[in-house]
């Protein structure tokens, strides 16, 4: 039985199928495990609440939980919209900088525009007793802060990202609003929260730096985790040939180029031997270097689909690729907690010393290459293509990594918060 309510405020939320969604709905599933009813605020999918139209994933598998999808009116992404669609076939330079303008005198983006929306509807609901908010986007906080002090309730923070402390931040528009606002913001809501968790041990650091740590209150560190809801009991779908996969987007910062030149340079085209297959977008440069140099039967590059489709790919593919951008050290990309619950032998790319490349070797779960190094990528490749890739998984650590135990150390936060 449990007899206390705690708020869960998240910009995404099933069927968004944006990987934000992951945290919070792995965590609702579980909070009544541990004497907490989640009840969900996150705003309305169909109300235009980001920029670009999310892809919709009907197959999550939601829990039974009370959920409030609250509509708002969102005028920075109607104006950015509709002035796209006047200025563009006049002035496509002139588009992107109005639009930029909007963006930058956001504080600190679009969803803080959901703020009177969300204290609406929290006056009307059961009470609860804390607000978790999870971020970014970062404007999902502030709007978690106004709420917190409309209702007069303890907030806690979660961090799945730096915010103002990310080194690209200051360069990212440069028709932002001085930075110095932004962390005058953040700054703020960190001196309103009684608990904050932090994904990566790199942004608690940067922000204890750069705020420092309100006395009384516990920030920590508590990583994602895979959940067995996430992938269901279907049969792996095995290629012909030697398969490796990636899931999601890349990145400029974490760009697919190094992969694609390793394919070309050791492979080229051909419909036999090792295969790479996208299930999600290439990043600009990748793009540029396909287009130079095409791998016709060599890679695939398929578009995203329902995590319920993508489970069978998963568990049938000879090596799940991960990528690791030079700023992105401290960072574990959430797909690697999907990897290691499909059990299937991982390869990670990116810079030496990295975190991923630690929990890679700790759980015995792949095979990690630097950055710069094309004779091991080449090699790790070519295990790919023998199906032969390093894969001696270690349960016991690999437990450490699940969504129970980072359902249990977010449930000690709601319990500290809630004592204060």
């Amino acid at each position: 039985m449990t007899d206390r309510r705690v708020l869960m405020m998240t910009a995404a939320w099933p069927p968004v199928g944006r990987v934000g969604a992951r945290r919070p709905l792995r965590l609702a599933r579980r909070l009544d495990q541990h004497g907490w009813t989640p009840v969900i605020l996150t705003p309305d999918p169909h109300s235009d609440p980001f920029y670009r139209a999310p892809s919709l994933d009907p197959s999550l598998d939601e829990p039974p939980v009370e959920i409030h999808r609250v509509p708002a009116l969102f005028p920075g992404v109607k104006a950015r919209r509709l002035l796209d669609r006047a200025l563009s076939p006049i002035s496509p330079k002139a588009a992107h900088v109005v639009q930029r303008l909007i963006e930058g005198w956001q504080l600190p983006d679009h969803i803080v525009e959901w703020s009177l929306a969300a204290i609406r509807a929290a006056r009307r609901m059961t009470p609860c007793d804390v607000i978790w908010a999870t971020g970014g986007p970062w404007g999902l906080l502030v709007a978690a802060g106004v709420v917190a002090k409309a209702l007069r309730l303890p907030l806690v923070l979660d961090y799945r990202d730096p915010w103002t402390v990310a080194p690209k931040v200051a360069s990212k528009n440069p028709l932002k609003l001085p930075p110095a606002v932004h962390q005058q913001i953040e700054g703020a809501l960190l001196r309103q929260a009684r608990a904050v968790s932090y994904v990566y041990r790199d942004t608690l650091e940067r922000n204890r730096d750069a705020f420092g740590q309100p006395d009384g209150a516990e920030w920590r560190v508590i990583p994602n985790g895979f959940d067995p809801a996430d992938l269901p009991a279907v049969a792996p779908i095995r290629p012909g040939r030697p398969t490796l996969l990636y899931a999601g987007a890349c990145y400029e910062s974490r760009s697919m180029r190094p992969i694609l030149e390793a394919l070309h340079r050791r492979f080229g085209p051909g419909d036999e031997g090792i295969q790479l297959r996208v299930f999600g977008e290439l990043d600009p440069p990748a793009r540029a270097f396909l287009d130079a140099h095409p791998l016709p039967g060599r890679v695939h590059v398929e578009g995203r689909i329902p995590a319920h489709d993508l489970a069978g790919h998963l568990l049938g593919a000879d090596g799940l690729l991960v990528i690791t951008g030079a700023q992105h050290k401290r960072a574990i990309a959430a797909k690697i907690f999907d990897y290691l619950l499909a059990d299937r032998p991982i390869l990670g790319y990116g810079p030496e010393g990295s975190d991923a490349a630690d929990l890679l070797a700790r759980c015995g779960a792949g095979r990690w290459v630097n950055s710069g190094d094309e004779a091991a990528l080449d090699a790790a490749l070519a295990q790919i293509e023998a199906r032969a890739l390093d894969h001696t998984p270690d349960p016991v650590e690999i437990a450490r990594h699940s969504a129970d135990a980072m359902a249990t150390e977010i449930a000690s936060l709601l319990d500290l918060a809630a004592k204060n």
